[in-house]
């Protein structure tokens, strides 16, 4: 009987620690909900220019997204961290071309503004925000849409 005390004390712990993680997923979530428009993509420091940025939108229910440029479709999940720095999200592509690819990405949202970067290679998770010549990585901002 001893020893069931320090056990049930390790167990409730765990399960604090497992529900404080939820709801910090669930603020992220939060965060993402709506449709989003792409205002920016910067690829080894080349801005990709307004007129192919239009028809890019990008709509967040939940965990999930549908991702949407002209002809091309893509949908899945997303699986938030936001405990490290800079936050981190793995993007799980579970209908289009790319289906089962995993993209390592990091984040930010501040208001209506969301800022994303990866390596266009996705063989690491960048650890800053930038789209700079010879680094491999593309820097994306988005507005959310009003509704």
């Amino acid at each position: 009987m001893k020893n069931f005390i320090p056990v049930a004390l390790l167990v409730v712990g765990s399960l604090a620690v497992l529900a404080a993680e939820t709801d910090a997923d669930k603020k992220e979530i939060e965060k993402w909900q709506g449709t989003w428009r792409a205002v920016s993509m910067v690829h080894e420091g080349k801005e990709t220019p307004a007129e192919k940025l239009k028809p890019i939108k990008l709509t967040v229910e939940g965990a999930n997204y549908k991702f949407e440029n002209g002809e091309f479709h893509e949908q899945g999940t997303y699986r938030f961290d936001p405990s490290q720095e800079p936050k981190a999200l793995d993007i799980v592509v579970g209908e289009g071309p790319d289906k089962d690819k995993v993209y390592l990405v990091i984040y930010k949202v501040e208001g209506d503004e969301l800022t994303i970067c990866l390596e266009s290679d996705n063989k690491h998770r960048p650890t800053e925000f930038t789209g700079a010549e010879g680094t491999g990585c593309v820097l994306e901002v988005w507005k959310r849409e009003k509704k």
